[in-house]
């Protein structure tokens, strides 16, 4: 008889148990996932923190909380990890009545993009593991990872000459709005600069003297429009870290950059335009338009799209960065050459790509050989 009591009442707690987890497992439960921080540069470390919180008295001896990542994150710890196109990770963990755990999993991204995480699934089993309920919570974690910046002696030489060439255009263009002095006059001066009043005063040529212009830039094109239907996918990242290292000096010197690429984003849609700036926050906007480019998208035609942008801007110094080579693309440039445009191409190349130059551009080219 006490053994039939004693079933009966098992099998009342069985019924109890299961009744009462399936019901209450996740009032006041709360998962949080969030990260250190929300911008990176490719190859850096950073920590994923991971935060469950169980407020009720119902205890919860076996939790799994389960997430998807991009499979570029590198985490030290893979036993719980399944890796094919992205990255899932599965944790069990136990939580106590009125217990918080906190888990913080350091981890590398190994390629530059726009990574988010908006969902981390649940599976809580009862006592007896019998059964076992899931529930998906929301999550926010967006990451941008910025290109890695190029720090080589080759991307010294290549910016030194740059610089030099940027500078001397810039204070060759001066300001008709921004006066700045009269002095006398030299064998170079427009006769348009002559100052006659103040030359008829002293008895020699005097010339008004002007600022530099405020407006000049240095305009960054980037071209991913494929020559072949093989893809470059090394010399394409290559590319737009030539674009975020070029940036990055150039706005430390002080000097306005925009920059335009005919690369679609990740939403399909035609990347947005960065006009000119300086500082910080427009090294940002640059960063994060470039973290958006998908390079598994075919470009817009860079002739087609581009084309108004490289004939314009008296006041730019144009650099184009492309592993593009055909006529199209090379008959635009001879169109820039014809029109005096002050540009620079620079073309990345592999051990499976070779250089193609017309002759009367070969000295406004820079072959940019990935290390």
């Amino acid at each position: 008889m006490e053994l039939v009591a004693a079933a009966i009442a098992a099998y009342l707690i069985y019924i109890l148990q299961k009744y009462l987890y399936r019901k209450y497992w996740d009032k006041n439960l709360s998962v949080e996932l969030h990260l250190s921080k929300d911008t990176i540069v490719v190859g850096e470390e950073l920590t994923l923190i991971e935060s469950i919180t169980n407020r009720k008295l119902l205890p919860l001896p076996l939790l799994k909380v389960k997430f998807k990542t991009s499979r570029y994150f590198t985490f030290p710890d893979l036993e719980n990890a399944n890796i094919t196109d992205n990255y899932y990770r599965s944790d069990i963990l136990s939580l106590m009545m009125y217990q918080r755990l906190t888990r913080q999993l350091p981890f590398q991204v190994k390629h530059r993009g726009y990574f988010f995480v908006d969902r981390a699934d649940v599976i809580c089993s009862n006592l007896f593991i019998s059964s076992e309920m899931v529930k998906a919570w929301s999550q926010d974690i967006v990451l941008y990872v910025y290109p890695k910046l190029l720090d080589v002696p080759d991307l010294d030489a290549l910016f030194k000459n740059l610089l030099g060439m940027v500078l001397t255009k810039r204070f060759t263009n001066e300001d008709p709005f921004e006066f700045r002095s009269i002095r006398e006059y030299q064998p170079y001066d427009a006769l348009k600069s002559i100052n006659w009043k103040a030359s008829s005063k002293t008895g020699a040529l005097q010339v008004n003297a002007y600022n530099y212009t405020s407006s000049f830039q240095v305009k960054i094109l980037l071209n991913l429009e494929q020559e072949t239907t093989l893809r470059q996918e090394d010399l394409e990242e290559e590319s737009i870290s030539l674009v975020a290292s070029l940036s990055s000096r150039f706005l430390a010197q002080g000097i306005p950059v925009s920059f335009h690429t005919n690369c679609l984003n990740i939403r399909g849609e035609a990347s947005e335009t960065i006009k000119p700036g300086s500082g910080i926050h427009h090294m940002d906007a640059i960063n994060k338009t470039l973290c958006l480019l998908d390079t598994n998208k075919k470009s817009f035609p860079f002739v087609d799209y581009m084309e108004n942008e490289c004939l314009s801007g008296s006041n730019n110094y144009t650099i184009i960065i492309s592993t593009y080579q055909k006529d199209d693309y090379q008959s635009l440039l001879c169109q820039m050459l014809a029109s005096k445009i002050d540009f620079l191409w620079i073309l990345p190349i592999n051990n499976d790509v070779t250089a193609v130059i017309r002759e009367e551009l070969k000295a406004k080219t820079t072959i940019w050989s990935k290390n």
